[in-house]
């Protein structure tokens, strides 16, 4: 039987450390960003990247071996930008209102939705060089460190279980709606029904029935 291998990708050649080579890597990513949504992805070619911002062709090779290496490091940065999105919405200051549950939701969707043409590119390549993992992994991490933030007083083991299941239910949830370019993907309904999803999960099954109104302590409340 024959054995498919997959083509070996050096992602970066060189991790951007002073502020000139981060400069260059972003005007890269913005130039491959804009190639994507003004003329699709068989427009794009490391020459027409270089091009569009403005460098020479040694410098992006300088940066990146191919378009695919481009692609993959934009996926990884959109990844590590929603990770940080969700800590963020879970480690503010409270809003009168409106649960923290909500407001992870509400930050993970508003992500698809931003430059939904480009996100649909970067990460279908990244999960074409079996990188999928890296995703499991950052929703682990983040995961991880909101129980880390949170008000030990009130950890359990059940709300452990609880986070697990949520974390993981609600990410692969707008994947699923994102990849199918579902209509529902930003309508009220569907951010309403994925928070009431987190939300009864952390209550307890003894008080479940008697649930009523708005939420907003049923998620465990974490530390800013």
């Amino acid at each position: 039987m024959t054995v498919r291998r997959h083509k070996r990708v050096v992602f970066e050649r060189k991790s951007p450390k002073q502020d000139r080579a981060r400069v260059t890597r972003e005007v890269i990513f913005e130039a491959a960003a804009r190639i994507i949504e003004e003329q699709g992805v068989r427009a794009l070619s490391t020459n027409s990247i270089a091009a569009r911002a403005g460098i020479s062709i040694g410098t992006l090779y300088g940066h990146f071996a191919n378009k695919e290496a481009i692609l993959v490091s934009m996926a990884r940065q959109q990844l590590e930008f929603d990770g940080a999105a969700v800590l963020k919405a879970v480690g503010n200051e409270a809003i009168p209102g409106i649960s923290r549950a909500r407001l992870a939701v509400r930050a993970l969707i508003r992500l698809h939705l931003t430059r939904p043409d480009v996100r649909r590119v970067v990460m279908a390549a990244h999960a074409a060089h079996g990188l999928g993992p890296e995703r499991a992994a950052l929703v682990s991490r983040v995961a991880a460190k909101i129980t880390a933030t949170r008000n030990l007083a009130e950890c359990s083991r059940t709300q452990e279980t609880a986070l697990f299941v949520a974390t993981r239910a609600v990410t692969s949830i707008i994947r699923a709606a994102f990849e199918e370019a579902s209509p529902l993907l930003g309508t009220q309904e569907f951010e309403d029904e994925l928070t009431d999803m987190v939300e009864r999960s952390f209550v307890p099954a003894a008080l479940g029935a008697q649930a009523s109104g708005p939420k907003l302590l049923a998620m465990p409340q974490y530390r800013s």
